[in-house]
Formats: C-alpha cells, sequence, structure tokens
C-alpha cells in the first residue's frame, strides 16, 4: 500500500527517493514546534492543528517523532508542549552569538542609565527571541525571560531589526505571522511603521504587543550593515510617560550605535538629534 502523503518519514533512503514528501513533514513538524512556542504552557492536539491548518490525524502522526527526539513532551495536564531536547538546541543557538559578548556591557551601562529592563533579541520569524536580559531595579517591572519570543511584528526589537532588513525578509515575517500566529496584517501599515522606524532611528511599541509593557529599540549591524539583532529598553506602561519617550530612544540608539561600532560597523542606524 501506498504511504500517505503527510506520513513521517523515518528512513534517510526512503526520504531521499520520495523527495518533496520529505519536506513537507519537515515543515508540518517545525510549524508544530513554533505553534507550540508561542503557547509555553501547552496546547490540545485539536488546537494545534486548528493553529497549524493541519489535520489532527497529521498532528497526531508528527507529534510522535517530535515526541520520541524529546522536542516535544506531554503535560501532566495531557497538553503537547515544547520538551527539553529544544533547551539543547537553543544553548547551542544563544552560544553561538559573538554579539552577545560586546552588547553586554553596553547593556548593562542602559539599563543603570534607564533604571529599567533592557533585553537584547534576535529574529525567528515570525518572532524575536530574548537572548540576554537585565532587570531593572524597580519594585514594579517587565517580567519576560532569555529565550522566550515575542511576535516581531508588535514589539520594539522586531521593529528594529525589520527596518533594517531586506523586504524578503520582512514578507517571511508577514507571512509567518499570517500562517503560524493566526494575525491579520496590513502591509502599507508595516511599511509605514518601519519607514519611521528609520527616521527616527529607534523604534516604538507603545503596549501594542502587551498593553502593561510599552519599549524602545534600536537595531545591532555587524560590520557589512547587516541587521543581527535589537536591544530594547522595557517599561511598564505606566512609567512610559511621553516625557521619557524621546529619552529612552535616544539612549537605547546611542547604546546600539555603540555595540554596533564594536562589531565593526562605521555607516549610521538612523536619526542623529
Amino acid at each position: 500500500m501506498a504511504q500517505a502523503d503527510d506520513d513521517v518519514v523515518d528512513d534517510p533512503a526512503s526520504a531521499r527517493r520520495r523527495g518533496p514528501d520529505g519536506l513537507r513533514a519537515l515543515d508540518r513538524a517545525m510549524s508544530i514546534l513554533f505553534t507550540l512556542a508561542a503557547h509555553p504552557t501547552g496546547m490540545t492536539l485539536a488546537d494545534t492543528a486548528r493553529q497549524t491548518g493541519l489535520t489532527l490525524t497529521t498532528v497526531h502522526r508528527m507529534v510522535v517523532p517530535l515526541r520520541r527526539q524529546k522536542l516535544t513532551r506531554e503535560t501532566p495536564g495531557g497538553l503537547q508542549a515544547l520538551g527539553p531536547s529544544t533547551l539543547v538546541l537553543a544553548r547551542g543557538f544563544l552560544g553561538g552569538l559573538d554579539f552577545r559578548v560586546e552588547a553586554l556591557p553596553v547593556l548593562s551601562e542602559l539599563r543603570d542609565l534607564t533604571n529599567e529592563t533592557c533585553h537584547l533579541g534576535t529574529l525567528a520569524p515570525p518572532h524575536v527571541v530574548y537572548v540576554d536580559k537585565l532587570d531593572s531595579t524597580h519594585s514594579v517591572q517587565v517580567v519576560t525571560r532569555i529565550g522566550a519570543t515575542v511576535p516581531a511584528l508588535t514589539t520594539a526589537l522586531g521593529r528594529a531589526i525589520l527596518a533594517h532588513s531586506p523586504a524578503a525578509t520582512v514578507d517571511v515575517v508577514i507571512e509567518a505571522t499570517r500562517a503560524q500566529l493566526g494575525r491579520s496584517v496590513d502591509r502599507d501599515e508595516v511599511d509605514e511603521t518601519l519607514r519611521g522606524v528609520r527616521e527616527r532611528g529607534y523604534s516604538l511599541d507603545r503596549g501594542e504587543n502587551d498593553p502593561r509593557v510599552s519599549c524602545a529599540g534600536a537595531p545591532v549591524l555587524d560590520q557589512s550593515g547587516e541587521v543581527l539583532a535589537a536591544i530594547s529598553v522595557s517599561v511598564p506602561t505606566e512609567r512610559f510617560s511621553d516625557a521619557r519617550t524621546d529619552t529612552m530612544g535616544s539612549a537605547v540608539r546611542d547604546a546600539a550605535r555603540r555595540i554596533s561600532t564594536a562589531l565593526g560597523y562605521v555607516g549610521d542606524t538612523g536619526a542623529t538629534r
């Protein structure tokens, strides 16, 4: 009997013969992993199927090899969630990011200057991943964790990166936001937002991702001018007054420039006041 198109292929020789079918299986597995990453406490199989657009049968079949490799797990409540092997991958990824070494001292100074939570993040469409964080000393502060993800299109980190990314990268993020997060996206609105980031030299998120949190961000560029990451200052919205907006925006922009310079970048990342 012929194997169904959405069956998981375990035998490498069979995968080579089947070609695109093996790639489709990989695409589906990645779709499940990214969906679960957006729901850290877990999801039912039915909700996973709805979020990914796959059939329940396909999701159930895909989960078997993912669980075998410990990329997913079943919670005590019977939900599907990311497994411990994703932490191994994350550590390997984070360990290879040399820009963290250059960014940390500047990020520490930025935190001391603003006394607010500061983040370093990189793009993983449709999300941004926090790769480093320094906490505010305020009793009321932004609660986040290294390794967590947030949507790129609605956050200061993501907007700072996308404003200096090729149009093709923006396209990928928009499509992934629609497919994986199920959100409608107005491309003209995105382009307008990113244009404002380039003009100011820093990005803003005025509670658009989380009403409780507002942020200012700026890009980190390498020696060739490619955007590697972004840094941000994250503030409880109640403390993000209009009077502080430009002050913090300028501070994060200048800090990002210092990191970029340390990485060999000699150009300009935006407006200078």
